[in-house]
């Protein structure tokens, strides 16, 4: 077998060097074919009656701990439902991911916890998200995450299932209400609303950063009994700009509605200043607790043993 070599060490460099750029060429061409392409799903993934585990492109559902991991999902459908989830499940989102489907997005069927740092980005003709129980014990609850919501009809529609807000990004663009259900709390949550928000039970926003406008000149907030509002500051109008401040948050009406949180919580130290942790003002104050205490018990603690110690003497005396 014949052997060629290279007749000068330069040839073997240049060798080298057009082997790597021939490796460097390939990987920015698999790099510019885009991930989604090939992890496109056409059909409703179903998670409703998911007895094992079960995995797909961009998907994992841990059977065991009830747990559904989403990262880089897409889910593009003609069909009626994107993706349906089981009761008591929980929702990890890591990356983006996205469902298009015809009629609802994403459908729960009983009490699910959606968290991570995570994208959610939703698409559908009826509804973006779909609250579904046959009972009124079930409760939806976004801890975190980012969502974008983009419907022909309700943003996030429940008819028995409470919703919960208690964390995360939100922004939903609807033809009919944002949100609607029976129990509506939005607590230390960004929410930017294109539609109305309605609650039959007292619609509850505390601590959260909300911008809301109805799309058919309805009040942007409603509800079925009161609301509370606490830990913000309160703006509604007509529009944007006739929005003013609500004294005493005593919201009476208005197509535009503007939320800001009032409450801070301290990271730091007030003691210390600087960098030093909250945390350490507690301990320094417990510790000066302990020692007023001591201070004050410890001369009683002596008084009382002179006093035992005087009483056996003079019991022993008789």
């Amino acid at each position: 077998m014949r052997e060629y070599k290279c007749k000068s060490r330069s040839g073997y460099v240049l060798i080298k060097i057009g082997a790597l750029l021939a490796l460097m060429l390939a990987a920015a061409l698999i790099a510019a074919v885009p991930a989604s392409a090939a992890e496109r799903i056409t059909e409703t993934v179903s998670l409703a009656n998911a007895r094992k585990n079960e995995r797909g492109p961009g998907y994992f559902w841990d059977n065991i701990n009830d747990t559904l991991t989403l990262n880089g999902l897409n889910i593009e459908t003609d069909d009626e439902y994107g993706l349906k989830l089981p009761d008591n499940a929980t929702v990890i989102l890591v990356g983006d991911n996205k469902i298009t489907a015809s009629k609802v997005a994403l459908l729960t069927t009983g009490t699910t916890i959606f968290k991570g740092n995570g994208t959610l980005t939703l698409t559908a003709g009826e509804a973006g998200i779909m609250l579904a129980d046959p009972t009124t014990l079930g409760k939806v609850s976004f801890l975190s995450g980012r969502y974008k919501i983009n419907s022909r009809g309700d943003g996030i529609y429940s008819d028995k299932v409470k919703l919960y807000i208690a964390g995360g990004e939100f922004d939903i663009s609807s033809d009919g209400y944002a949100i609607k259900g029976p129990t509506v709390e939005i607590n230390d949550a960004k929410v930017k609303a294109k539609g109305a928000i309605y609650s039959f039970e007292p619609l509850v926003i505390n601590n959260a950063e909300l911008e809301a406008t109805s799309i058919s000149g309805d009040d942007a907030l409603q509800t079925g009994k009161e609301f509370r509002f606490s830990n913000i500051k309160l703006y509604a109008g007509a529009n944007s700009g006739s929005a003013a401040e609500v004294p005493d948050r005593a919201y009476s009406g208005g197509a535009f509605v503007k939320t800001t949180p009032t409450y801070v919580e301290r990271k730091y130290s007030v003691v210390f200043g600087g960098n030093v942790p909250a945390w350490v003002d507690y301990v320094v104050f417990l510790g000066a607790g302990a020692g007023i205490a001591a201070t004050i018990a410890v001369p009683l603690l002596i008084k009382r043993k002179k006093y035992l110690k005087r009483l056996e003497q003079l019991k022993a005396a008789k």
